[in-house]
């Protein structure tokens, strides 16, 4: 896993590279690449190349957010954290769809559970499901994945690029899935908690713009997790 770290002062640049370190599942699961300055970055940066990038906000020359537009420009699935000391810039980060705003002085306990997290959604992101109708297969991200519905004894998995008809049952499918952020929204459909833009009553609107419809007996529970799953992203 290749990680980016951008800040214009050396002893955070230390400091996140030896607490990411310290998350390590095995020796060597990280590489660390540093930079001092978004111009720094934005020069040696490239689609796919990070998964990871860890911006402070306030640096000389272009900020962490200018840097953060440019970067998503280039990658759009690159997952970044914006790290700084002050709360004001927080609401600034949905712009670029940041995954985590980390306060430099809070509690070491939560920093080191944010940048965990981090970790987490990365290796979430990159976890795949084959889609078979029989004749061919497909490999989707689940990161990808819209819904999936139960269609003419087989499942349709509503994807980003497109849509999948593939063999097997929704329980099955949940089973599969049931780690990640996938739950009923009633007995033919299953939905993707992080592909949701909004709930409005019983109404799920999703990133691309489609509604769907959730049941009495599981709109609180979907509400719930999309909640959870919002807050998480900026606490």
């Amino acid at each position: 896993m290749k990680i980016a770290i951008c800040d214009d002062e050396n002893k955070f640049l230390t400091k996140i590279k030896e607490d990411l370190s310290s998350l390590q599942s095995y020796e060597n699961e990280f590489s660390f690449d540093e930079f001092k300055t978004g111009r720094e970055l934005l020069a040696d940066f490239s689609e796919g190349k990070y998964a990871l990038v860890i911006l402070d906000i306030e640096m000389p020359g272009l900020n962490g957010l200018e840097t953060a537009e440019f970067l998503r420009k280039i990658d759009d699935k690159v997952i970044i954290i914006f790290l700084t000391g002050y709360e004001k810039f927080a609401c600034q980060g949905y712009a670029v769809r940041a995954f985590r705003y980390i306060l430099k002085n809070q509690p070491h306990s939560i920093y080191m559970k944010q940048l965990d997290d981090a970790i987490r959604e990365y290796y979430r992101n990159t976890r795949y499901i084959i889609a078979s109708d029989g004749s061919k297969e497909e490999k989707l991200p689940t990161e990808d994945i819209l819904y999936i519905e139960v269609f003419s004894h087989k499942l349709m998995i509503h994807a980003k690029n497109g849509n999948y008809v593939t063999k097997g049952t929704l329980t099955d499918m949940e089973e599969q899935l049931s780690d990640l952020l996938f739950m009923r929204l009633d007995k033919s459909n299953l939905v993707n908690i992080a592909n949701i833009d909004y709930i409005r009553k019983n109404e799920v609107i999703l990133t691309n713009g489609d509604t769907l419809f959730a049941s009495r007996n599981h709109i609180k529970n979907i509400k719930q997790c999309f909640m959870d799953y919002s807050r998480s992203r900026w606490s």
